[in-house]
């Protein structure tokens, strides 16, 4: 079936029926989300499951210990920011190979403040910025251990 010339010059679908279907355009900025609070104050309590990563990032030890495990994290920030407030509790933050993590921010009290995260940053990848303060508490920021059996299988 050929179209005549007014058929031809007149769009199938508008640009605002297809705004309507999908939604905004995206490149109209988003509201700004809350931060995520991770709170512990007795025990230990562990983020290692899928989950997103929020811009912000609020994470409060009290007492026991606190992992914040980004290796099966979805992300798709450049840069997050994570406010720690350590009292007598661990904070471990644990990263993939590739990230980087900058703990200038940490004020340590009588406690730790360690960084083992020593890799250079890969292109694209997030930088985590951490702040806060540690009274007498831990916070860590370290890569995901790696199994020995691979290396103990090469060996042979």
């Amino acid at each position: 079936m050929t179209r005549t010339k007014v058929q031809r010059q007149t769009p199938a679908t508008h640009v605002d029926d297809v705004e309507r279907m999908f939604g905004a355009r995206r490149n109209q900025p988003a509201a700004e989300a809350p931060p995520m609070t991770i709170r512990v104050t007795g025990g230990s309590r562990r983020t290692d499951d899928d989950w997103t990563v929020p811009k912000k990032l609020v994470a409060e030890a009290v007492s026991g210990k606190l992992v914040v495990d980004f290796t099966r994290a979805r992300c798709s920030r450049r840069e997050i920011d994570i406010q720690v407030d350590s009292g007598a509790g661990a904070i471990v933050l644990i990263v993939p190979r590739g990230w980087r993590v900058d703990m200038d921010g940490v004020t340590p009290g009588n406690g730790t403040v360690a960084n083992r995260v020593k890799l250079p940053r890969f292109p694209g990848a997030p930088l985590i910025r951490v702040t806060g303060q540690v009274d007498t508490g831990v916070v860590k920021a370290r890569y995901a251990y790696r199994s020995p059996l691979p290396w103990m299988r090469r060996s042979r």
